[in-house]
């Protein structure tokens, strides 16, 4: 019999620890978001429920020894994975760690691939370069109007935005595009293209503008099936919580929802904040989080089980403007915990593994994902 029915399962895009152990390897030696924010904000830093949790005992050097709850857990995470893309991220967070890097294009898509896209959908492809998007539309968008054309550009990266003129191309033409790209790379081509952008654009000449509301994305597919396929296959739910009311909605789902199964929360506003450098912004949505977590904490059962997690660390104040290669924060909570401090956790499959473990789906070390640490909740 499983301890628990529902885990929930927050992450907290950004929220790094100080440099892991391979930071050096990613250029991100001194990296530190929870330790430079405190240094940003001092005394206005206020974070009770995190701090109730366990969060600032994982940064000693940064805070005074704070107290921390009876019905917490609390200790840090590295990641794996050989690339440092959110798409990675999420894929080890959730049981499967990509060991070989995405292919870059920083020359455009081969001829093959061109022609086999010009074939299929009958229209040519005016474009296949390394390209800023709104200058894409500047240079070349009177010329998809008035041919049908397409428009291929990548920025450089593992990345495809294929754009066209939404009053030339159906969303349901879009959507067909976008399968046979995935399936190509998939399946046909050597190199591993990340992620594929089905983008529109309207208006007219001089004042042409993307409509990202309704972009598609086909992501390439993980290494190996992730703790998701695993719940869906047992029969129970997943779901997916994010947006801007993504806290009240979790409330909500709480409230009203008994089912067994897996809450995904991804939690935005702090990553967000990383890439644009801004470490008042990252401290304000961090302090945010907290009063919203304060709402959520009374409507968890003694048979759920709220993870908090990162994906990766994105220091607000360090040198770049990439995320960053930091431990990460594991917080587990339960009104039936015990708590205590956990030894460090060399992978973020463990959370998988763990989620896995707690809603007795199967062995978690035949699933090939990390090591369950349920033994040590109980």
């Amino acid at each position: 019999m499983t301890k628990f029915k529902r885990v929930i399962l927050v992450v907290v895009e950004g929220l790094g620890l100080g440099a892991a152990p391979d930071a050096a390897a990613f250029s991100d030696s001194g990296a530190d978001t929870l330790g430079h924010l405190a240094g940003h904000f001092r005394a206005r830093l206020q974070l009770p429920v995190l701090q109730s949790l366990g969060l600032m005992a994982l940064h000693p050097g940064a805070f005074t020894q704070p107290a921390v709850q009876g019905h917490s857990y609390y200790g840090r995470l590295r990641q794996m994975a050989s690339g440092k893309s959110a798409l990675e991220d999420y894929w080890e967070l959730l049981g499967a760690v990509s060991t070989q890097e995405p292919t870059a294009y920083p020359s455009g898509f081969s001829a093959t691939f061109v022609h086999q896209l010009e074939r299929q959908f009958h229209r040519p492809v005016l474009v296949n370069a390394p390209y800023q998007l709104q200058h894409l539309l500047e240079d070349y968008g009177d010329i998809q109007v008035a041919t049908d054309g397409l428009l291929v550009s990548t920025s450089g990266g593992s990345d495809m935005v294929v754009s066209a003129h939404a009053a030339t191309i159906t969303g349901d033409e879009f959507a067909r595009l976008g399968r046979f790209i995935r399936h190509w790379f998939d399946e046909e081509s050597s190199g591993l293209l990340q992620q594929v952008t089905m983008l529109p654009f309207a208006g007219g000449p001089g004042r042409y503008y993307y409509r990202p509301t309704e972009q598609q994305i086909f992501y390439m597919r993980p290494p190996q099936p992730t703790v998701v396929e695993r719940i869906w296959a047992a029969h129970q739910p997943v779901r997916v919580i994010a947006g801007a009311t993504v806290f009240s909605d979790l409330q909500m789902a709480l409230r009203e929802d008994p089912a067994t199964g897996l809450y995904l929360v991804p939690v935005h506003e702090i990553d967000r904040a990383g890439y644009q450098r801004d470490p008042e912004k990252s401290g304000q949505h961090l302090m945010e989080i907290d009063r919203h977590l304060a709402e959520v904490l009374p409507l968890v059962r003694t048979d759920d089980l709220l993870l908090i997690t990162a994906n990766h660390g994105n220091d607000p104040v360090f040198a770049g403007e990439g995320s960053t290669r930091e431990w990460l924060p594991l917080l587990a909570y339960s009104p039936s915990l015990r708590g205590g401090r956990l030894a460090d956790r060399s992978t973020l499959t463990d959370i998988a593994a763990t989620i896995q473990d707690v809603l007795g789906l199967a062995d978690d070390q035949a699933r090939g994902y990390g090591h369950s640490f349920r033994s040590l909740l109980l």
